[in-house]
């Protein structure tokens, strides 16, 4: 054909490129159409249940979802209407709490997330690999989903205001990263006598400048009067007043029912302490789920102990196997569909945190025999299922049957070869790499979740696994 004929033809058909314009607008369209409907429902939800924040809820989660997809949007919606019907606890906070997300509204950059809009996002997200590795990555710089842990942190902030801190809105609006400035704080108290103290001092200076220029918000209050001078924390907090904004007023029976602390007087920094537990991304219990399998496998386990003078957490590898076998093998029937809860992710969370304990306490004489046994292939596996590009049964078997060959190579009649057995691990590494940098690359390419890229593998499972290939070797 001439050219002058294909000029003449694009009369009388469309081009490529006009259908995929075509399919492009007809996708935006559904997605505005599912928002718009979103919105009302939200609304009226709002209305039915008073002292809830759903509209102003979803309205950041539709502005900075991940998924610009109709499907997300009209699942998030839905499974929250159906879950307000019973008043479930997967949603207390967007439920009971009057500014449940980010400042209810009045400030989000693109992507950013507070608790209300979190829960919206991992309602209408597809179960995946990099969407979970996504959400707890997330989860973890912002305040607490659930509700008591939620409410306590509002109440303590009041208490602490204009004493340690120059406002409480970096806490009351749902600012990421809020509980780095709380350790901070209480680092740079407990260095008080300690040559380190100035050191301590100018961490807490840095951070509070990065928080600042990262999200702006109550980072931006004049906290300098009061956080640096060590007297205001061994000064009295403020006489417990329940949360005005959040609706737990004084002489509201809920609030006494909800605040676990101490209501009399107790100094600023106990109150800081507190904050701290409160706001731990994740916490020391295992939480409870809907899936009863796991839950019973955690009810099994018991209470993990705490090493005192190290703060680390006092596990095996083979006591996580009925743990891991009930996760992975939920993970697993979910894949691909819409049934992700918060409590999903906190158990993601927990068990990463577990499982990356399990690992750094490993003897030496564990780490070169742990390629044959089955509970680490789990903790692999549950890696793969949560920090990655996606799961494939066949690639998981093939990858592992590499490790355990490689790994078995190190086994003389006599000796074991540390070299080859840090050799077999880098298969490991290399795996673990690739798919975080997965994940990673879904913050990295936004401005304003860049931060949150290193965060993938930092003090996480991710990190002990990369670590495998040095932990012994020369």
């Amino acid at each position: 054909m001439t050219f002058e004929k294909i000029l003449s033809s694009t009369d009388d058909a469309k081009t490529g490129w006009e259908s995929l314009a075509e399919i492009a607008d007809s996708e935006e369209l559904r997605f505005n159409n599912a928002r718009e409907t979103g919105e009302r429902k939200m609304a009226e939800l709002e209305s039915k249940f008073a002292g809830s924040n759903f509209a102003l809820s979803f309205r950041g989660f539709a502005k900075n979802c991940h998924e610009k997809s109709d499907d997300c949007i009209n699942a998030a919606a839905e499974r929250m209407a159906q879950l307000a019907e019973g008043d479930d606890d997967e949603i207390s906070v967007v439920m009971h709490s009057r500014r449940a997300g980010i400042s209810g509204g009045r400030w989000y950059s693109n992507g950013e997330l507070g608790t209300g809009e979190y829960i919206f996002e991992t309602l209408g997200s597809k179960c995946s690999p990099a969407n979970i590795g996504r959400l707890e990555t997330i989860a973890r710089t912002i305040p607490s989903s659930d509700y008591v842990r939620f409410e306590n942190m509002r109440m303590d902030a009041y208490r602490i205001e204009n004493i340690v801190i120059a406002g409480r809105s970096f806490i009351h609006d749902c600012a990421p990263e809020a509980h780095r400035l709380i350790e901070a704080m209480i680092d740079y108290y407990d260095a008080r006598e300690s040559d380190e103290v100035d050191e301590k001092r100018e961490n807490l200076s840095r951070l509070l400048s990065e928080l600042r220029e990262k999200h702006g918000a109550g980072y931006t209050d004049p906290h300098e009067k009061y956080i640096f001078d060590l007297d205001n924390y061994d000064k009295t907090a403020g006489a417990f007043s329940g949360d005005p904004v959040g609706g737990l007023l004084r002489k509201d029976p809920e609030a006494d029912a909800i605040y676990d602390g101490d209501k009399g007087d107790v100094r600023a920094i106990d109150v800081l302490r507190r904050l701290k537990e409160d706001m731990e991304p994740v916490p020391l219990e295992a939480p409870k789920t809907k899936i009863s399998e796991l839950n019973e496998a955690f009810e099994r386990l018991g209470q993990v102990s705490v090493n005192e003078e190290t703060g680390e957490l006092r596990i095996e590898v083979d006591d996580l196997a009925e743990v891991l076998g009930a996760i992975n093998r939920h993970l697993m029937s979910v894949q691909g569909q819409r049934e992700l809860f918060p409590s999903t992710i906190q158990a993601v969370a927990y068990t990463d945190r577990l499982s990356a304990a399990a690992l750094r306490n490993i003897s030496k004489k564990d780490w070169q025999e742990i390629a044959f046994d089955p509970v680490f292939k789990e903790i692999v596996r549950f890696a793969q299922l949560t920090m990655s590009g996606g799961y494939s049964e066949d690639e998981f078997e093939g990858i592992y049957a590499r490790f355990i060959a490689k790994a078995g190579e190190a086994f003389g009649e006599d000796s074991i070869d540390d070299e080859k057995v840090a050799d077999a691990f880098e298969i490991i590494q290399s795996r673990t790499l690739d798919n975080s940098r997965t994940v990673a690359s879904e913050f990295s390419d936004n401005p304003y979740l860049g931060y949150l890229s290193a965060a993938v593998w930092s003090g996480n499972l991710t990190h002990e696994l990369i670590g495998l290939k040095e932990k012994y070797s020369s």
